[in-house]
């Protein structure tokens, strides 16, 4: 994936939605247009008073009310479509900032927490929502009314003219100068949400330790001192960003002292009549919307640029495209060899030191070790997770990044200690939204493991939509494994899958593997190793080097 900023990422749905675009610049020049010709029409009507019917007056009081109502059904309609508008950006934006952060490297991954991404793709892109449904068209409303008044102004005055035109200049100016450092500001608070969010997040998911520990205090004192820096960051940008906004209001009175000594002295000298001081007057009431909405919108503005950084931030940041090899995995090779392989997550921590050793196809092995030993770490070096840093790892003769992505995913599976339920149906979480796969091959294989009651017996069967708190771990990891059983890979890699589920799921699992996974080379972690006494061959490794790599183990 290109490494676009997120201008060109909206760009692109802009440019196949323009005839959106148009309707919300028609509705907005329309609207503005309206509230700029009322005044004239009052104008006109104070100046002919004197010479003019009542039937006239009848009929331009029908045509006012006529050109307000109609403004108020184009405002209606500009709120609905900058709104739709505002939303479909949005989307293609969240949709594309999910396949670049899926397109992430694991090292990227586990270097950023989750609640950063989250953070951006809900707390920074709804701010954009707010910018490109409303408070980007209501600047550019603000400013065309602003545009319109001092045209007005010059043909009138060409002091009034410059006065306001020196002012709106002014104002402009002040916002571009103050912009980058109340954006800075404001970063700064985003980001201490996102930490402080995201430390609570994992307090409340660890309350049993925490109240079990009796730290309950603790977390309130700790969270009381970082929310209250939290609120001296937001005081401070809020306070930083109403300066400008402030200043310029203030710039607005004078200028309407300015207008009204002005037009005052017109009169007098019989240059401008009292319609036309009822309308220079009438524009400067007027000026007082935009220039009110501008100084609500340039205050927000730093925080919509604090957004769009923290956004534009993931478009920096390095991502993969997946395999780039094109070898299609299309043999029944399944061994994995190991060649002195050493990998570290970080410079200079090495997890893995020459790891050498070789995995025929269709044998089972287990690897052993304590926690931080290296074990997980072989597993995801076969799926391709990582890169070695020195040596090499063969998976079917080749490395992982020489096949294709989807042959390579077809052809091996990874089951963890907790296996992801989506929320969705249960037989997209078995096919895993592979569509060659029947029903009926689906409930095969959910009996393998005795599911096919339990998934029949569901509301809808097997379109029933599940989630994480509706089923039981030993659930769980008995779907992961009827995935398997339907896909049938030739590599099978299992992260201690009887850490936290009963014996009978076990035992079912042993079954599993012992009778319908014969072919399938299968490379196994645990902490237990007589859990798994139908492997073929043991390895243990200790402290990233492998210190045995036995015969056969005695069966059950």
């Amino acid at each position: 994936m290109k490494n676009n900023s997120i201008f060109k990422v909206i760009k692109e749905p802009l440019s196949k939605n323009i005839g959106l675009f148009i309707l919300v610049s028609a509705a907005l020049l329309m609207e503005t247009g309206i509230s700029l010709f009322i005044p004239n029409i009052l104008s006109r009507v104070i100046d002919n008073l004197e010479n003019k019917t009542e039937k006239w007056l009848f009929a331009c009081t029908l045509f006012f009310c006529f050109i307000v109502i109609m403004k108020g059904v184009i405002g209606i309609c500009n709120t609905y479509l900058r709104e739709k508008l505002g939303w479909y950006l949005c989307d293609c934006l969240r949709e594309n900032m999910f396949r670049r952060i899926f397109s992430f490297s694991m090292k990227q991954h586990k270097s950023v927490r989750m609640e950063e991404f989250l953070e951006r793709l809900e707390g920074d892109v709804n701010i954009l929502v707010g910018f490109f449904s409303s408070m980007f068209i209501d600047i550019a409303e603000s400013l065309l009314m602003v545009a319109g008044i001092l045209v007005v102004f010059y043909t009138k005055s060409a002091v009034l003219g410059s006065a306001f035109t020196g002012l709106s200049a002014g104002i402009l100016l002040l916002f571009v100068l103050t912009r980058n450092a109340i954006s800075a500001l404001w970063k700064e608070v985003r980001e201490k949400e996102t930490e402080v969010l995201g430390e609570f997040s994992q307090d409340i998911a660890a309350w049993q330790d925490v109240v079990g520990v009796g730290r309950e205090q603790y977390i309130l004192e700790r969270f009381a001192e970082k929310f209250e820096i939290l609120k001296r960051k937001q005081v401070k940008a809020s306070f930083s960003g109403n300066i400008p906004a402030t200043i310029f209001y203030s710039m607005l009175n004078v200028g309407e002292g300015i207008v009204l000594v002005t037009g005052v002295c017109l009169m007098s000298r019989g240059s401008m009549t009292l319609g036309g001081l009822y309308l220079i007057l009438s524009y400067v009431g007027m000026l007082n919307i935009p220039f009110a909405s501008l100084k609500y919108e340039f205050a927000e503005l730093p925080q919509v640029l604090s957004a769009v950084g923290r956004i534009g931030d993931i478009y920096k940041w390095p991502c993969e495209t997946g395999k780039g090899g094109s070898r299609v995995w299309d043999n029944d090779d399944g061994s994995v060899v190991f060649e002195q392989v050493s990998f570290g997550y970080n410079p200079g921590n090495t997890v893995l030191d020459k790891v050498s050793f070789r995995a025929e196809s269709g044998e089972h092995i287990l690897i052993e070790g304590r926690t931080g030993s290296g074990k997980s770490t072989i597993l995801q070096l076969i799926a391709g997770l990582y890169t070695a840093d020195e040596g090499s790892v063969k998976v079917g003769g080749y490395a992982p990044e020489d096949y294709t992505a989807d042959s390579y995913y077809r052809g091996i599976s990874y089951i963890l200690q907790s296996n992801p339920i989506l929320e969705d149906t249960i037989r997209n979480n078995v096919s895993r939204y592979q569509d060659t796969y029947t029903d009926q091959e689906i409930l095969a294989a959910l009996k393998k493991v005795h599911l096919d009651r339990w998934a029949e017996e569901s509301e809808k069967g097997l379109s029933t939509v599940i989630n994480r708190g509706d089923i039981s771990l030993d659930t769980a990891q008995l779907l992961a494994w009827a995935a398997v059983l339907l896909v049938r890979p030739k590599v099978l890699l299992v992260d201690e899958f009887d850490g936290n589920i009963q014996d009978a799921a076990i035992r079912i699992i042993d079954r599993v593997i012992c009778r319908e996974l014969t072919g399938t080379t299968i490379i196994m972690v645990t902490h237990e190793p007589e859990i798994a006494a139908y492997a073929k061959r043991q390895i243990v490794i200790r402290d990233g080097v492998i210190s045995s790599d036995s015969a056969q183990l005695e069966k059950r």
